[in-house]
């Protein structure tokens, strides 16, 4: 029996999508010379980049179950999305080039989307991520975590620059940080200082990174970003913080389980139809009128996606689900 999902957590996941797409329409106006637009978009940036987290903790704290059949729908869908996206591409004025279209054809193990290629990699390595935390002991766990967190996260975010080229931390080091934390409060549950002062825990992590980085972006613009990065402290904490906020506030919505579908597609598209839509509102950058615009351009941007979705699932997914059901007919060995 299929187990029901959590609206809670599923509006978790429409929140954090929605807070990366706008922190992707806003992040090229982050040069802003008007005060008020740039305090606006450094705080879309301090709660966006949380994000990510969320979505890797809440995979770790429910566990990613392996199967031949997931793992081909998630790729079929991958190069679906990458059609779309060499088409706005080229659209947009992109050459095309041999490259564009080989890159089109390997989404996943190109890089076409770093999340994508990360989460493939996560998905095969659950089995034994799982089998780690359920066979580990507790302090065995904690030395793992202990490691990880130093080098991955508490070293980038004492010494403001990371020990690995991922782009401020938006690589597999740190989903896969996140992901053993969330199998880890899976079992253990959350600390009770976490628990017991989640939302004061959250907005410190939000005010502070904010905060810090609207100073740094003031004496040196291209520091803007400095507390605001996935491999940053204040991100994994406010993260974890909303998380366990939300899962002590359970409901059910059929509505919201079935927009939280449509997450995983708007990330997979959004970038494609924003560089489509800046030539429009770029110039408007220093105007307050931008946030109007925005609005405007955040509403076309998840629209496009729904709609892309929609046409997806009607040319693709009964023929997705034959293919699923074929390969979980053969019992191909899992984990």
């Amino acid at each position: 029996m299929t187990k029901e999902r959590l609206s809670n957590i599923e509006l978790l996941r429409i929140a954090a999508i929605l807070l990366i797409v706008s922190m992707h329409v806003g992040g090229v106006l982050l040069g802003t010379t008007n005060p008020w637009n740039r305090l606006l978009l450094t705080a879309i940036n301090a709660i966006g980049n949380m994000g990510v987290t969320i979505f890797v903790l809440i995979s770790g704290f429910f566990g990613i179950r392996f199967r031949w059949s997931r793992l081909l729908t998630l790729w079929l869908t991958a190069l679906f999305y990458s059609l779309f996206a060499t088409g706005a591409d080229l659209f947009s004025g992109t050459a095309p080039t041999a490259s564009v279209f080989f890159t089109m054809l390997t989404p996943v193990t190109s890089r076409r989307w770093w999340f994508l290629s990360c989460y493939v990699i996560l998905m095969c390595l659950a089995p034994v991520l799982n089998y780690l935390v359920e066979h580990l002991s507790r302090r065995q766990l904690h030395y793992l975590l202990g490691i990880l967190l130093c080098f991955f996260v508490l070293s980038p975010t004492l010494l403001l620059h990371p020990m690995t080229d991922d782009a401020g931390g938006k690589g597999l080091a740190n989903m896969l940080t996140a992901y053993l934390i969330g199998r880890y409060l899976s079992r253990y549950g959350f600390p009770s200082w976490i628990r017991s002062h989640s939302p004061l825990l959250f907005a410190a992590c939000f005010l502070t990174a904010f905060i810090g980085s609207y100073a740094a972006g003031c004496i040196h613009p291209p520091a803007t970003l400095l507390l605001c990065k996935d491999n940053n402290v204040l991100m994994l904490l406010g993260a974890t913080a909303i998380l366990s906020w939300t899962l002590r506030h359970p409901f059910h919505s059929p509505a919201a389980n079935w927009l939280a579908g449509f997450a995983f597609p708007l990330y997979l598209s959004n970038l494609h139809v924003i560089k489509l839509l800046q030539p429009y509102y770029v110039d408007h950058v220093d105007e307050l009128q931008i946030w109007g615009i925005l609005a405007v351009v955040m509403m076309i941007v998840v629209v496009a996606a729904l709609l892309t979705e929609m046409l997806r699932r009607v040319l693709l997914d009964s023929t997705v689900r034959r293919l699923a059901t074929w390969i979980d007919a053969k019992e191909l060995p899992s984990f």
